[in-house]
């Protein structure tokens, strides 16, 4: 965090945007110790001793929250060969990508090569790549290029063999090796093993950590984010102690939660570590027909956890995990209970009317990701008009859905599977339109304030610090985002581009500048 000093300061003559229960705006905030005291409309009122800054009209709101994303993961992808559909169209142009990167590294200590954000249904060949194409580019190369979704990976033959796949190799539970219909042979596709991955390549060593660490700081508090979750599924202890220190040694700026996995242990570190226990993470993943866990397993792992007194994240992307998830909550405890522990479950990307209604009467919350409508919102319409599969697309992050059957929604960005910036979700959020400005869903627009406090007071509430973050209200946390213009007052498809003027955490400009700070 900050180090903040004793000095005491107000910004004036300003739109500040509280986000509070009553959605005050005033014009003033006076700031002590790094937390709030008094929120103002007029700066006159305010005794002398205050430094103070000017402003000059600039809006400001509580400090961005992102409740689900990867830090380290982003960090990783920024550093990764870009092959996404904004940069790439075909096969051959991710081949001339990573045959550029190869050449550049072909000196360089690091084994492998990383690539990522590839879109098969966005490519020209509309396949995905294998790992033929992944030898024409880096011959003999260890090379591991990742699906934009982030569920699924393409291994060079160099990298297959590195890692043990090979044609008599099973696929861990819930996972899928792409086969040759005719040999039998890996194809080099593979699907939900990126963990199952990355336990078997080199570990990053302390200083790429860091060098990650300090590239998503960086890429969050730009954006305007001050709190940030880690979302990973695998998550321990050690996860938190890496953040402890990165905190320690300013590595690290935004206020971290890590989430961890159901087998690991639930720490105790001591106050002024900066980093929270988040819920216990819970995947369930859908591939090739099967659920895994099963629905019994998936009660069992929530029941330890809620006994337990933690709450509970269940990833569910497709119809039928959000059902199972649903339904095994509600095996669990009433709705009351599981209400007031606050378990959520994460996506829930194809989402009915029905399915919302039954998500709201167990008790849970959702965290989504508006986002993705605008930066995969092409790919789902051409999946859905080529016949290749793809869900109606009002009930893709069908927000307005849940919100209208009583469900809590916060929003957030799956980063680095997603955009990082919160406004592009909250423009997603509010006009539902793709990259190539598509309608997607437009019955699930919702007004600028709804699509606002999804990233602040109700992203603050899933994630259990709604007493120190989330709204400007005196006595939490001076952590602010100030935006040149306010979102309502620009044209909806305008939102993502107003430039974020400065962050600050504990009242301290992390981002940016302002006059006399």
């Amino acid at each position: 965090m900050s180090k903040h000093t004793s000095r005491s300061t107000i910004l004036f003559n300003a739109n500040v945007l509280t986000l509070d229960g009553r959605d005050a705006v005033a014009t003033a905030v006076l700031i002590e110790n790094g937390r709030i005291k008094r929120v103002l409309s007029e700066y006159e009122d305010v005794r002398r001793g205050y430094q103070a800054i000017d402003l000059d009209g600039a809006t400001v709101l509580p400090g961005f929250i992102d409740p689900h994303a990867h830090p380290l993961a982003l960090g990783a992808a920024l550093r990764a060969v870009d092959c996404s559909p904004m940069v790439v169209k075909s096969i051959a142009q991710i081949v001339g990508q990573i045959a550029e990167a190869a050449a550049d590294s072909r000196e360089s200590s690091a084994p492998w090569i990383r690539a990522r954000g590839y879109d098969e249904l966005l490519l020209a060949e509309r396949r995905h790549p294998n790992a033929v194409d992944l030898d024409r580019a880096a011959p003999g190369r260890m090379v591991r290029l990742s699906h934009g979704s982030g569920h699924g990976e393409v291994l060079s033959s160099a990298a297959l063999d590195a890692v043990g796949i090979h044609k008599d190799s099973t696929p861990p539970p819930g996972a899928t090796i792409e086969r040759d219909p005719n040999t039998g042979e890996p194809t080099g596709v593979l699907f939900e093993m990126g963990g199952w991955l990355s336990d078997r390549m080199p570990r990053p060593s302390g200083d790429v950590l860091n060098d990650y660490a300090e590239t998503a700081s960086t890429a969050f508090i730009a954006a305007g984010v001050t709190s940030v979750t880690d979302a990973g599924r695998d998550n321990t202890v050690d996860r938190m102690h890496l953040y402890s220190a990165m905190i320690a040694e300013g590595r690290f700026l935004p206020r971290p939660t890590v989430m961890l996995s159901p087998d690991g242990v639930y720490p105790n570190l001591e106050s002024g570590h900066g980093v929270r226990v988040g819920a216990t993470k819970i995947a369930i993943t859908f591939s090739s027909g099967e659920m895994h866990p099963d629905f019994e397993t998936l009660v069992e792992i929530i029941s330890l956890a809620h006994g337990a007194g933690h709450q509970v994240a269940v990833h569910a992307v497709e119809i039928e995990a959000v059902v199972m998830a649903a339904e095994a909550f509600s095996a669990v405890g009433n709705r009351s209970q599981i209400a007031d522990r606050r378990h959520r479950i994460e996506h829930a990307s194809d989402c009915p009317p029905a399915i919302a209604k039954m998500i709201a009467s167990a008790g849970l919350s959702v965290v989504t990701q508006p986002a993705f409508i605008y930066e995969r919102g092409d790919r789902y319409v051409s999946a859905l008009k080529s016949g290749t599969g793809g869900s109606d697309l009002t009930h893709l992050y069908a927000t307005k859905s849940l919100l209208d059957a009583g469900t809590t929604v916060a929003g957030s960005s799956d980063a680095p599977f997603g955009p990082t910036a919160p406004l592009t979700g909250i423009q997603a959020a509010v006009t539902r339109r793709s990259l190539s400005g598509e309608r997607i869903g437009p019955e699930q627009t919702i007004s600028i304030r709804e699509a606002l406090r999804l990233y602040g007071p109700i992203a603050a509430w899933i994630d259990l610090q709604e007493a120190d973050v989330g709204s400007i209200e005196p006595g939490k946390r001076a952590d602010f985002v100030v935006l040149e213009r306010e979102p309502g007052e620009v044209e909806s498809t305008d939102i993502s581009a107003i430039r974020v003027l400065a962050t600050l955490v504990d009242g301290e400009p992390v981002f940016g500048s302002l006059p006399g700070l």
